[in-house]
């Protein structure tokens, strides 16, 4: 049986019904939206099963709505033996990686994710902020379009070789589109988000999430965790509670993370829980990674049958 590398999707996947397949196909799926549920007083089933989009759209919302769908698959396969060799997450799936290595337990990992989301929430209302994709520069040019612009503006999501999300003040942000456009950009697409995420304009939440999180045990992960901000590996005995907190207002290397994947020997990857971005940005990222996508019920089968 080939040892696989998780991969956790960020704030965007979620979709209206998700995870309800998975808990009627799996005890384990269901246990974890059980406790997920226990744990923040929320009925996250309902959440999920029933939310519609602009509820799941919130912030606060679509980060516990995907961490329990993401680590519902998980749990399923490894009650079923699957073996996990190293992890990795966007942005939010960050954390979900962090909690599938050992790093702290589900239970910790429903708490973080509940204050992270809220947190977040209420930084954006506050600061407000924009966010744009940019496809058919390279980072590069996109930076130095970003520098052209007064006012602030700055790449923050290294998504692919051919996409990169910018994000800052609203007005800085459309004005590098614009300029991005010109400079040959082949689409610019702004993003449905309440702000500007992985900013400055995240600072409240840094240092907020950083001041909820005292007392928090964590481990080091007993897997290797890809960081965002660097796209390498965590290295043990790093303070995670200093880690989760910059990783808020940092970029999310995700092209460099892919690499650095492959590089490490970790050829495999899963894609656990909604959507199926990393699963296509991994395919532009590197073809030497295979990854799976894992969001359905009909999908984690198709993959434990292939293992068998």
């Amino acid at each position: 049986m080939s040892q696989i590398t998780l991969l956790f999707p960020g704030q965007g996947a979620q979709f209206t019904g998700m995870g309800q397949d998975l808990c009627q196909a799996y005890p384990e799926a269901k246990a974890v939206f059980d406790l997920g549920s226990q744990v923040t007083g929320r009925d996250l089933a309902a959440l999920c099963f029933e939310g519609d989009e602009a509820t799941l759209a919130k912030t606060e919302n679509a980060q516990l709505a995907i961490f329990a769908h993401s680590m519902a698959v998980t749990e399923v396969l490894r009650a079923r033996g699957i073996a996990f060799e190293a992890a990795a997450g966007f942005s939010l799936g960050e954390c979900s990686a962090l909690c599938a290595a050992g790093a702290c337990t589900l239970e910790q990992g429903f708490a973080l994710v509940a204050a992270r989301g809220r947190l977040m929430g209420e930084a954006a209302a506050a600061q407000g902020g924009a966010m744009a994709a940019v496809m058919g520069l390279t980072p590069e040019q996109i930076a130095d379009c970003c520098r052209q612009i007064e006012g602030y503006v700055l790449p923050v999501n290294f998504n692919s070789p051919a996409q990169t999300v910018i994000a800052g003040d609203p007005a800085a942000v459309a004005a590098a589109c614009a300029r991005c456009a010109e400079a040959g950009a082949s689409r610019t697409v702004p993003l449905k988000v309440s702000g500007a995420f992985h900013t400055r304009y995240m600072e409240p939440a840094s240092d907020a999430l950083y001041a909820e999180l005292e007392g928090f045990a964590f481990a080091d992960p007993a897997l290797p965790v890809y960081a965002n901000g660097t796209g390498e590996p965590i290295p043990a005995g790093v303070d995670l509670r200093a880690h989760l907190a910059q990783q808020m207002k940092g970029p999310v290397q995700w092209v460099k993370t892919v690499e650095n994947l492959v590089r490490d020997g970790h050829l495999l990857g899963a894609e656990c829980g909604p959507g199926k971005v990393l699963t296509g940005n991994g395919r532009r990222i590197s073809r030497e990674m295979k990854v799976k996508n894992l969001q359905t019920a009909a999908d984690v089968q198709k993959f434990l049958d292939e293992q068998a």
